[in-house]
């Protein structure tokens, strides 16, 4: 285990880069913990995340540079990332950062061989108070040293235990159990020697083991079909053996064990944490076809194919519909127009480009449910969609009362000169098309005629000039310099960004700017 406190900083930029490591699909969001009414709005962006923890640091404003970014890392996969986590909360609370109502981000990262976990906090506490960070260095790795010796302490012997609850014929397949759970095993002198992070953990007796084997055992042959199938289409979806095994290890509980150098294994056995029980690997696919992965120019070729395949099939597909069945196909995902896998990209040819902005543009705007072809072309105009014909007519959005009802409580709490203004800084955007007023509520995805929900546009008529409000016509949208662009939360939301939803170590605390060397973990030293 080693984990490094990485620089402060006065943005949070941090949230960034993680957000950045989901976005390219190397890392994932597995734990925001008090972050008030973004945990509950379902779909947030990086600026959401920054924002809050900006305001929160807010309590103390003599802290010029609150953020707090710390990342745990373990050798190869000797704990699983919930394991991480689970140290990490336990580090955070000796750390002092354990306070009800501190906010925590904490993110799984998939891009090394070792696993590893970025950690994002506030140097600032629920009270305001500054969190100590005096003899910081010092106290960290007391303290992971401390709850390392009672980690260990506690797991070896629960792993021993635990590995002859498994089926396993023969002793080195009691060996590759422990090896899945993080160990490293050898014999010497008539023992199983179980190591960790370089120390000898426990030894335990051949003999003893032998006599636990089951070599009567018939393996169950439709398990072995099930992995043959789940091995080959996951090695399609990975681009080296690492990667295939957490893949088989995160999604399905199985183990691949690797017999021999990193390099150049001879064999392998599968470890089915499901079933408990052992295989070799031989006996469900050769070695051979485990380890013949996909040039990248394969697995792209591939995924184009079957985007044209699909689009064929179903011509109005969105970007998001057909990446639901590219990570389940392929492993990669569609951004911007371009296939992405683990960081590298291929363009697709313009005319899909065209045709996947079009869909997404379409999809975008009917889930604003316009009643009617009047609806629909103001939609069609705000967002530059020159198909109003596509669009469905007469679904009732079901946030319509809402937004009306939130309306009709501003309108009657906000006087005549600030009540436009009052809109536009609620979210509202108030398009006039042939005196007639709508008002678009791009968070309740809504569309609605004013006047006919009973809000009394003529107090907007007597502050309408031409820099005010927009007159939006089908053929001719303009809208009013002087107001914020009533466009832009559209290409943000076609823009198809990633997110959360849809980092390592300090035995030298800070001095580490450089976020994607140590994710590189070259200075991880065994």
């Amino acid at each position: 285990m080693i984990a490094t406190i990485l620089p402060s900083s006065s943005n949070f930029h941090a949230v960034e880069y993680n957000e950045r490591k989901v976005a390219e699909g190397k890392a994932e969001l597995v734990e925001m913990l008090n972050f008030g009414y973004i945990s509950n709005m379902g779909e947030y962006s990086t600026e959401d995340l920054i924002t809050f923890l900006n305001d929160y640091s807010a309590k103390n404003n003599r802290i010029q540079k609150p953020q707090f970014h710390i990342a745990f890392s373990c050798k190869g996969h000797e704990m699983t990332h919930e394991q991480l986590v689970s140290f990490a909360r336990r580090y955070m609370n000796e750390m002092g950062y354990g306070q009800h109502g501190q906010p925590m981000l904490i993110y799984a990262h998939h891009d090394t061989d070792n696993n590893h976990i970025h950690v994002i906090t506030s140097r600032v506490a629920p009270d305001g108070q500054k969190i100590d960070n005096n003899h910081e260095r010092r106290r960290s790795q007391d303290v992971i040293n401390r709850l390392l010796q009672q980690s260990e302490n506690e797991r070896v012997g629960e792993s021993t235990a635990k590995a002859l609850e498994y089926t396993f014929t023969s002793v080195p397949q009691y060996m590759a159990i422990l090896e899945s759970l993080g160990y490293e095993c050898y014999k010497e002198d008539g023992d199983i020697v179980i190591k960790r992070a370089g120390m000898i953990q426990e030894k335990v007796s051949q003999a003893f083991i032998e006599s636990k084997c089951r070599k009567d055992y018939f393996q169950d042959q439709r398990r072995k079909y099930q992995l043959r199938a789940v091995i080959k289409k996951y090695r399609d979806m990975s681009s080296n053996k690492e990667e295939l095994q957490q893949q088989m290890r995160d999604k399905f509980g199985v183990s691949l064990v690797f017999i021999g150098s990193k390099d150049s294994p001879y064999g392998f056995f599968i470890v089915d944490h499901h079933t408990k029980s052992v295989f070799k690997g031989g006996d469900v696919l050769k070695l051979k076809d485990v380890l013949q992965f996909q040039s990248d120019e394969e697995r792209f070729s591939k995924a184009e194919a079957f985007i044209d395949e699909m689009l064929d099939d179903n011509p109005n597909l969105t970007t998001r519909e057909l990446n639901k069945l590219l990570r389940r196909q392929f492993g990669t995902r569609l951004m911007n127009g371009s296939i992405l896998f683990h960081g590298i990209s291929h363009e697709l040819p313009e005319h899909v480009r065209q045709t996947l902005r079009s869909n997404d543009r379409l999809s975008w705007l009917q889930s604003f449910h316009p009643a009617n072809e009047t609806e629909a072309a103001v939609l069609c105009s705000m967002g530059k969609y020159g198909h109003p014909n596509r669009l469905v007519l007469g679904e009732q959005s079901v946030n319509k009362e809402k937004t009306t009802a939130q309306l009709h409580e501003l309108f009657d709490n906000t006087p005549d000169e600030s009540l436009h203004d009052k809109l536009h800084e609620d979210g509202y955007y108030i398009l006039n098309d042939n005196d007639q007023y709508y008002c678009i509520d791009f968070a309740n995805k809504v569309i609605l005629n004013m006047e006919e929900a009973g809000l009394d546009v003529d107090r907007l008529k007597r502050r309408q000039t031409k820099q005010e409000i927009a007159r939006i016509h089908p053929s001719s949208p303009q809208q009013s310099p002087s107001k914020p662009n009533i466009l832009q939360p559209v290409r943000k939301a076609l823009q198809q960004q990633g997110g959360s939803k849809d980092g390592s170590r300090e035995h030298e605390v800070g001095g580490h700017g450089n976020y994607d060397e140590i994710d590189d973990e070259r200075k991880l030293k065994r």
